[in-house]
């Protein structure tokens, strides 16, 4: 009795482990298509139709608002319109009602780090003031520069506000595994 308990048990840690690493792949392969998708669309864009900065040709993004890429994090992902489960576990999302990216106002994006779904964020706490965020649009790119960070409770929604000028605010749960806060980016529109 003893063996056939074990062997069920090591049969259920071998479906665990298997589980994990097939939603991990899935993960993957949804976000590396969401990336060429977007940039195939950002390509034939171009080649179709110049954009004015204020345009917000929505139908050539089909949900998703562009690439964020961190370079300091090696960070190359989607941005999904909305921050909604299914958004977040192959994307980071876009809060409905803030800025668009390089528009005037706080353009919020959240993130998970988890270990199965939507690692995007896990490393955003290596981010300094004065580290570049980039935002790739069929509208061009944008670049922004950190000017600060810092840990708040999930209900201080206030980092939500919009602002005076360009601003981009990255927010994940904090600290990894357990979640009780939120670490919170902010970043200004660099200016040439």
């Amino acid at each position: 009795m003893r063996k056939i308990t074990g062997f069920i048990f090591i049969l259920i840690g071998i479906f665990i482990l298997l589980y994990a690493l097939g939603a991990k792949y899935w993960t993957m392969y949804k976000q590396n298509n969401m990336v060429k998708n977007y940039e195939q669309k950002t390509k034939e864009h171009k080649g179709k139709v110049k954009i004015s900065k204020d345009s917000t040709d929505s139908s050539v993004n089909y949900g998703t608002v562009g690439i964020l890429i961190i370079p300091k994090i090696d960070l190359k992902v989607a941005i999904g319109e909305g921050t909604d489960m299914t958004t977040l576990k192959y994307a980071v999302g876009h809060f409905k009602g803030t800025a668009m990216p390089g528009k005037k106002g706080n353009f919020a994006l959240a993130g998970h780090r988890s270990y199965t779904f939507g690692q995007y964020f896990n490393r955003l706490g290596e981010l300094k003031v004065g580290d570049e965020i980039m935002v790739e649009t069929v509208n061009g790119v944008y670049k922004y520069k950190v000017y600060n960070t810092k840990v708040v409770l999930p209900d201080e929604v206030d980092v939500l506000n919009s602002t005076n000028n360009a601003t981009m605010t990255l927010i994940t749960c904090t600290p990894i595994r357990v979640a009780t806060h939120r670490l919170i980016i902010s970043a200004k529109l660099a200016v040439f």
